[in-house]
């Protein structure tokens, strides 16, 4: 098998024991598809908190779950489109999705896909790649059930990832002296009151970086019960 890499703008192939040493900021997408008429995917970049930098992605089921890994805690770097897999002896190749580093050091490799729409072939894809990442003491995730309203969810809490929503040491307080409690969003939004921020976005920013926990599998609304994790962000 050879893996082709776009590292520091110059395209190479590297061993697999390389993969390892990446520095996944240093590495570009190793393709973007073009933009034509009746496309049937979104493309675009996603601007990550995690890492301060934007990020290709192929498809808004790919951004979603870019939404996903950039909400892990364990998540410390990114990269999409990272390399091309090739299997000569198989006839073989793939592109997988994301490259994530991980604070324990730990690599895993992501690839995104519906579950409708993963075919014969693909799965073969995923199931050989899979075992090429466990070779190299590598994770290896498939995102295929995302559902429509994890989606709308992550949509409407990426709006709070960004530095503006900052949690000071009031809120922080707050909640550590909270940690375990349950309550409705309706209930918790009146504790995120007496900063200079809306209270409203602190609650969301609170979702978004876990500090509160709750279902994305269901819609959010003020009735959505969230339990306290103890811990702020920043």
């Amino acid at each position: 098998m050879t893996i082709e890499v776009k590292y520091d703008g110059r395209v190479c192939d590297i061993g697999s024991e390389q993969v390892s040493e990446l520095e996944l900021s240093r590495v570009a997408p190793i393709r973007i598809p073009k933009a034509y008429p009746g496309r049937e995917n979104y493309s675009g970049v996603y601007w990550s908190a995690t890492t301060g930098r934007h990020h290709w992605f192929e498809s808004l089921y790919e951004k979603t779950a870019l939404s996903v890994l950039d909400r892990d805690p364990d998540v410390v770097d990114i990269a999409t489109q990272p390399f091309k897999l090739r299997w000569a002896r198989l006839g073989m190749t793939h592109f997988p999705d994301f490259l994530i580093g991980r604070s324990d050091g730990s690599q895993l490799i992501v690839d995104v896909r519906p579950r409708r729409k993963i075919k014969a072939r693909d799965a073969e894809l995923f199931a050989i790649t899979a075992a090429w990442a466990g070779s190299l003491e590598m994770d290896y995730r498939l995102f295929a059930d995302l559902t429509k309203v994890e989606d709308w969810n992550l949509r409407l809490l990426s709006g709070y990832r960004y530095s503006r929503w900052v949690c000071s040491d009031p809120v922080a307080e707050m909640l550590t002296a909270r940690r375990g409690e349950a309550n409705t969003l309706r209930d918790w939004e009146s504790c995120f009151g007496g900063t200079n921020s809306p209270a409203r976005g602190l609650l969301l920013a609170a979702i978004w970086h876990g500090a509160l926990e709750v279902d994305l599998g269901r819609r959010l609304e003020f009735e959505s019960v969230a339990v306290c994790t103890g811990r702020g962000w920043g």
